[in-house]
């Protein structure tokens, strides 16, 4: 046996990889708020709930989809003032989302739960010093890209709900006669804004957009770290294939020996089981996300639109701060599906050069045979595909073209 295969089967030994501390860091705090993580209770199974988990989430699905009807009504009322309707559509329909989002993850917790755990076995499986370091990277990247759509999203929800706040209170040092105002352009039964019920109102909105920002953070944040995830198992496969030819030493001969072959042979056995594993698996993900993916595609342009539209014709500086901040959060969720999805893809394709680079003359005629299929089988990049859209870098140019050209269209009708 040799030096490098001891190594790998001592550091197999130890209790949890350099990765485990950051195994979805992020999306997995927000997901616990709004009670749609996928549980796995050790002992007792996969996708077990606890009942305090099901309260979270039906708080934070009534008060959004209140949210999201409320508001999308109140646009179709006033759609005679452009701006007023744009700002009711903007929120409405990130809510909307948000309930399709939350509906998905609660009805299938049981296959996300196991997705999950499929996940952390690939992660898992690889101990050594070298590959735990690039899976912490590409994790603390995923994690950064999830605080920071968290992070904007707070401020989106904190601004619009401190505009009332901030109005009230200039009326009342000015000596003007005060208004009702709620955080969000929203129809309401008429009880909901009495004196008496009128704060825990606005505390039921502002948990409203609360929960949306919680609910899309952590899926959003989900779709990135699986796909970066992914990526870093593609990358400890490309590592695998050049520590089968490192240890051999193959340098000193021209051809290989039929006892090295073998041992070739038996390595790359194990490599096309996980290659087979990671690709099963994102056809699993892909599969699972494929209806939150498209109606955020489809929904995205839209989104973008109306919030520049805001921020072109809103005359309040306030409000124009509100949507900047909206702006920056919308962006931060497109771009990181897309970014997503392009890092599967780049990864899965890297495969085919690490296997080109490799001394497969060396080997002989039923070794060749299986680096070509796995060779031909890496050429085909792996995508996060689903029906019109294909996440990726240039699919996030072609969104933004395509609010640009909405902008462009709507402002020749102002």
């Amino acid at each position: 046996m040799t030096d490098s295969v001891q190594e790998e089967n001592a550091e197999e030994n130890a209790e949890e990889p350099a990765i485990a501390g950051h195994f979805y860091r992020i999306p997995r705090i927000s997901g616990r708020i709004v009670g749609i993580w996928p549980q796995w209770i050790k002992g007792v199974g996969v996708g077990v709930r606890p009942w305090h988990a099901h309260l979270r989430f039906l708080f934070a699905l009534v008060v959004v989809l209140v949210g999201a009807v409320g508001e999308l009504s109140y646009g179709c009322v006033h759609l005679d003032n452009l701006v007023v309707a744009l700002e009711a559509f903007c929120p409405g329909t990130t809510k909307a989302v948000c309930v399709l989002k939350l509906w998905v993850f609660f009805r299938s917790h049981r296959q996300w739960a196991a997705l999950v755990q499929r996940l952390r076995a690939m992660l898992w499986q690889s101990r050594r010093a070298e590959g735990q370091r690039m899976l912490v990277e590409l994790a603390t990247t995923a994690n950064r890209f999830s605080l920071l759509l968290l992070s904007s999203g707070t401020m989106t929800n904190t601004a619009f709900n401190l505009q009332p706040l901030i109005m009230g209170f200039y009326r009342w040092m000015v000596e003007l006669p005060g208004q009702i105002e709620l955080p969000f352009n929203i129809i309401l039964p008429g009880f909901a804004v009495q004196s008496g019920v009128f704060p825990v109102t606005y505390v039921l909105l502002t948990a409203s957009g609360a929960c949306t920002v919680f609910a899309f953070s952590f899926v959003d944040g989900f779709f990135l770290c699986s796909c970066l995830y992914i990526g870093g198992v593609f990358r400890l496969v490309q590592q695998d294939i050049r520590r089968i030819f490192a240890d051999l030493h193959g340098d000193s001969v021209d051809v290989f020996t039929e006892a090295m072959n073998a041992e070739v042979r038996n390595r790359l056995a194990k490599v096309v089981e996980r290659h087979n594993a990671i690709i099963d698996f994102c056809t699993d993900l892909t599969r699972q996300f494929t209806v939150i993916v498209l109606m955020h595609f489809l929904s995205a342009a839209f989104v973008l639109c109306s919030t520049i539209l805001d921020i072109m014709l809103n005359t309040s500086s306030l409000s124009g701060l509100t949507y900047i901040c909206y702006s920056i959060a919308a962006l931060t969720q497109l771009f990181l599906y897309c970014f997503g999805g392009n890092h599967v893809s780049e990864s899965s394709a890297a495969v085919a050069d690490v296997l080109y680079d490799i001394e497969w003359y060396k080997c002989d005629a039923r070794t060749r045979k299986v680096i070509l299929m796995i060779l031909r089988r890496s050429q085909r990049a792996k995508t996060i595909a689903v029906p019109f859209f294909t996440p990726s870098l240039p699919a996030f140019g072609s969104i933004l073209s395509t609010a640009g050209s909405y902008i462009t269209l709507l402002k020749t009708f102002l």
